[in-house]
């Protein structure tokens, strides 16, 4: 944080541990579950909201060295993401110029060139066709004309983000706003790869963000694992635009910590949790980074596909180290897969039901109140 910005947390944090305030939205809100069943207002979502918004597709300890790839599909699109012999991350259309064959079909890997498995025509890192077999039987092609088709990307804050069409690094800038320098503090270009999964789940995706955006919830569902380290009900949150980051308060944050804020900072004692909208769940924890990818799976409104990665300062070079990010994940997996995760399975299923035709977001949940106004906004759905 800025430090004015820090001065005006740390003062609300003073008043929320001497007189127990809760940041309060206006109002209750309520929204339609068929935001959460409907198919046709899961493709208004691709196209009015996924199409439209700068979207995080890779984190760049994925691809640290000059050769690194990954591929994706979770936007519903192959993509191809290299980092070039310059150092500069782009991104492709993983299909092939000659028959659309997917040209790479590995998950990851190195390597300076690319042959199509289907006839065999190479390119590079660039995009670049860089040969073609038996090319005599191509006298009227314009090679020049049959590069992968380059989808626009820019590297920032160590993620990569896929731009929307027209859109520029300035443009991503101005949409981020103050947001910009913050993620900035965090240096998470600097941080490698510690681990990586990708997760199916049968609910709707937005339900994999709900549960990081508000903290009510904790000392009920989370009792035996994470509640005594985290302060429930308690979220301050800021909006940048559609972008979020509401702040949990760790126990440690005690009383004492609040009043020495002069010379204490505040930092240690809380998790900053950041909705890059419309998708990525970015999430600071003192000794590590948590980025998440939620992402419908298909046009089905009730399943959802996303990716969760660790990253850390350094590369693990000790036991101790290897058993420190062990326990970290654990927790980790623990806590969202086997106790959020489950409460929304469990209410995807209730959503089919007839029991009701909106779900209630409390005022006591600012942060999830915003995300969805942003999203009901794009779509030209209503939110009351």
């Amino acid at each position: 944080m800025e430090q004015l910005e820090r001065e005006r947390f740390v003062a609300e944090v003073a008043v929320h541990l001497r007189d127990g305030v809760v940041p309060m939205a206006p109002f209750t809100m309520e929204n339609p579950v068929a935001a959460y069943t409907d198919p046709a207002h899961t493709r208004r979502e691709r196209t009015l909201v996924f199409d439209t918004q700068p979207m995080v597709i890779a984190v760049s300890a994925q691809l640290p060295n000059a050769g690194d790839f990954v591929t994706d599909e979770l936007t519903g699109e192959p993509l191809l993401v290299t980092r070039g012999e310059d150092l500069v991350v782009r991104a492709f259309f993983n299909v092939c110029r000659h028959r659309g064959t997917k040209v790479v079909c590995e998950a990851s890997g190195s390597q300076r060139r690319f042959a199509c498995p289907f006839h065999g025509w190479t390119y590079d890192t660039r995009g670049t066709l860089r040969s073609i077999p038996e090319s005599y039987a191509f006298p009227e092609l314009d090679q020049a004309r049959r590069h992968l088709s380059e989808v626009p990307v820019v590297e920032r804050h160590g993620l990569v983000w896929r731009l929307p069409s027209g859109w520029d690094e300035a443009d991503l800038i101005e949409s981020l706003g103050q947001l910009d320098a913050e993620l900035a503090s965090y240096r998470a270009e600097t941080y490698v790869l510690e681990r990586s999964e990708q997760i199916e789940q049968p609910f709707n995706w937005k339900f994999a963000i709900d549960g990081f955006l508000e903290t009510y919830h904790f000392r009920f569902l989370h009792s035996k694992t994470i509640a005594p380290f985290i302060r429930g009900n308690y979220g301050p949150t800021t909006t940048y635009g559609h972008n979020i980051r509401m702040m949990a308060l760790r126990s440690s944050y005690l009383p004492e910590v609040a009043e020495a804020s002069d010379v204490v900072d505040p930092m240690p004692h809380v998790a900053g949790v950041y909705i890059l909208f419309p998708n990525t769940v970015f999430v600071w924890q003192g000794d590590h980074l948590e980025v998440w990818r939620m992402y419908p799976h298909g046009d089905d409104p009730g399943r959802s596909i996303m990716t969760a990665s660790l990253l850390a300062p350094k590369a693990t070079e000790t036991a101790e180290e290897q058993q420190h990010w062990d326990r970290n994940w654990a927790v980790l997996m623990g806590t969202v897969l086997d106790e959020d995760f489950a409460v929304s399975r469990a209410a995807q299923a209730g959503f089919g039901s007839r029991a009701q035709t909106h779900v209630v977001y409390g005022r006591n949940e600012p942060a999830l109140q915003a995300f969805h106004r942003s999203l009901a906004a794009l779509c030209g759905s209503e939110v009351r």
